[in-house]
């Protein structure tokens, strides 16, 4: 999978839904935590077509390669971004599909938790 890295500093991609608003949301949080843009946010849509996922998901991507989906991928974003949010890593005590349900319940149902569908990010990640 190529890694379309905006610049050097940039080590993790995460791939997001850009038309859901509670997306959006959680990408303006990334953002003002990752103090040193070491994360690339980019839409679900710009996934190679060979990575047949649904818009239910997040991906994320190590400074490895390694590829993380659902609530791993959640955990791993946090932890990328530094400092206090390290401690999100204590949630792999969690049983795997426990933490994978839960996303998957908030994924299904987020555009009912939030109304509008319009996302308030442009996607040239800046």
């Amino acid at each position: 999978m190529p890694t379309p890295l905006k610049n050097k500093d940039q080590k993790y991609i995460l791939y997001y839904d850009a038309h859901c608003l509670m997306c959006s949301k959680a990408m303006q949080f990334i953002r003002k935590i990752d103090t040193k843009n070491h994360i690339c946010l980019l839409p679900i849509a710009q996934l190679p077509a060979d990575a047949a996922l649904t818009e239910d998901t997040v991906v994320f991507i190590d400074d490895r390669q390694h590829v993380y989906y659902f609530s791993a991928a959640v955990i791993q974003c946090l932890y990328a971004t530094g400092g206090v949010f390290r401690l999100v890593y204590v949630a792999y005590i969690i049983p795997k599909f426990m933490r994978d349900a839960l996303y998957k319940f908030v994924a299904r149902n987020r555009k009912r938790f939030f109304k509008y569908s319009t996302c308030s990010l442009p996607l040239n990640n800046k």
